[in-house]
């Protein structure tokens, strides 16, 4: 079986994924939310196009995020949710 391989973002060391059939690699982009760092759900992309997760895209070119809100899924979304946790849990401030 093949597998997708994407960075790990501890390491950047590259890692499988089981189950998918393809050379493409996840982008590397995360975004704060809070659910936890979210990380882009298209494949490799230029910097001046919007990253995505969940209901929200951004920009990473440029000085700041362009961050825009009830941004839904589109064709160019083609990765799972990828959530990493706060290591306090919630991500909140106090």
């Amino acid at each position: 079986m093949a597998a997708e391989r994407i960075t790990q973002m501890t390491n950047g060391t590259p890692a499988t994924v089981p189950g998918k059939k393809s050379d493409r690699l996840r982008c590397t982009e995360v975004v704060r939310t809070e659910r936890g760092w979210e990380r882009c759900h298209r494949d490799e992309h230029d910097p001046s196009a919007r990253h995505h997760v969940r209901d929200r895209s951004w920009l990473s070119a440029g000085n700041t995020p362009q961050l825009r809100l009830g941004q839904s899924c589109g064709a160019a979304c083609t990765w799972p949710d990828l959530v990493i946790p706060y290591r306090s849990g919630t991500g909140r401030t106090r």
